[in-house]
């Protein structure tokens, strides 16, 4: 959200008048457009402050704490101006709820294949973050046979099991296929062979997930480079098969 300055000319006296809008840029089918959110009227502010408390105003809707302290008269202001804000969408939501009462008895109601979805639907969600799918039909990997890789992969985050149990899961008791789609086959040799072919994509997978992960968060990549020359265990390390007397460039002899 922000502070727009707003200016009216009276049609009769031609006297300018100027009010302060805090509008918000919301996405439409004809592309961005700007919503009025509350008209602070003459509110007397500062340009300099339009920012600071624009931004104080969206922490209080979003109950986040403000990093930066305001004076007293800005806050009063700002606070002034969220409560008008809850109680405008207040107002809109009470006339969108029509009451509809229906007396139901509630021993009739049963229910019927239930399914788990809000765990898929996370996962999902990061699937198709890491572009998964295009992913695997870069490589060749027909879009019939991706629901079987999702549910290989996100049944191991979920209900972790075989092969058997993960075809177990998504076919009876997870909503997993309504978000990507059921599989050409389920045939639990499929789920075999969908297994195999991700373990042939391996070295190729990694390398994808790691450029997709950098770009996401911003990652920088890092070399660290470690010197072996003086390295040695402390103690006698009769458990370590590697630890053996060798010569070392400090002195005295040391387990390397």
């Amino acid at each position: 959200m922000f502070i727009k300055k707003v200016r009216k000319r009276n049609g009769r006296t031609r006297k300018l008048y100027e009010y302060l809008h805090l509008v918000e840029s919301v996405r439409t089918e004809k592309g961005p457009r700007q919503h009025l959110v509350l008209n602070l009227g003459n509110l007397q502010l500062d340009p300099s402050q339009y920012h600071v408390f624009a931004r104080r105003i969206e922490d209080i809707l979003t109950g986040q704490m403000s990093l930066v302290e305001l004076d007293k008269t800005l806050e009063k202001n700002a606070r002034a101006a969220a409560r008008k804000i809850f109680k405008k969408q207040s107002e809109q939501l009470e006339e969108q709820q029509i009451s509809d009462f229906q007396t139901v008895d509630v021993n009739s109601i049963e229910t019927e294949l239930p399914r788990s979805l809000g765990p898929e639907y996370l996962c999902y969600s990061v699937w198709k973050e890491l572009q998964m799918s295009e992913f695997l039909e870069k490589q060749g990997v027909s879009a019939k046979v991706t629901p079987v890789l999702a549910a290989l992969v996100i049944g191991r985050l979920i209900d972790p099991g075989s092969e058997r149990y993960t075809k177990e899961w998504a076919d009876k008791r997870s909503a997993l296929y309504e978000l990507t789609g059921a599989p050409l086959r389920s045939s639990l040799n499929s789920y075999y062979r969908a297994g195999d072919t991700l373990y042939g994509l391996k070295k190729e997978l990694e390398k994808h997930l790691g450029n997709t992960e950098r770009e996401l968060f911003s990652l920088s990549e890092k070399l660290f480079f470690l010197d072996l020359t003086n390295s040695y265990f402390e103690g006698e390390a009769d458990d370590n098969p590697k630890a053996a007397f060798g010569r070392s460039s400090g002195k005295g002899g040391k387990l390397i």
